[in-house]
């Protein structure tokens, strides 16, 4: 490196020492008393900050538990009703009286009942039942 090449390399380490004491003057801290009162402030705003959002989370939080509470009692609604169904079912299959006549003539066709086919409703089901 030239003599040329470190002057210019010193000029910018003592310009850039310059600068940095300059700015450091310009912004140096203040009172020990304005900058507690500068900290203060900022505390308090982050801890507004804070509190807006966790009341933001809290009010999401309600918000979904309370879709949830209607996804559960809409859940229990369907099941209610689809259990009420299958029992309807499962006594018109027990519950032969429920049954039409067709229904009971195709049951102890199946289970092959003799003379099912001149039986009147009510032979249909006593012939069913003892079977």
């Amino acid at each position: 490196m030239g003599t040329e090449d470190k002057g210019k390399v010193l000029l910018a380490a003592l310009t850039g020492v310059a600068s940095g004491i300059a700015l450091g003057l310009l912004f140096a801290p203040e009172k020990g008393e304005e900058t507690r009162k500068k900290l203060n402030q900022k505390r308090e705003d982050y801890l507004k900050d804070l509190i807006k959002e966790v009341e933001g989370l809290r009010a999401n939080l309600n918000k979904r538990a309370e879709e949830t509470k209607e996804g559960i009692s809409e859940l229990r609604k369907n099941a209610k009703s689809r259990g009420d169904d299958l029992l309807k079912r499962a006594k018109k299959m027990t519950s032969y009286d429920e049954w039409t006549k067709e229904e009971l003539y195709e049951r102890a066709k199946e289970a092959k009942i003799d003379g099912y086919s001149t039986m009147n409703k009510a032979e249909l089901i006593e012939a069913l039942r003892r079977n």
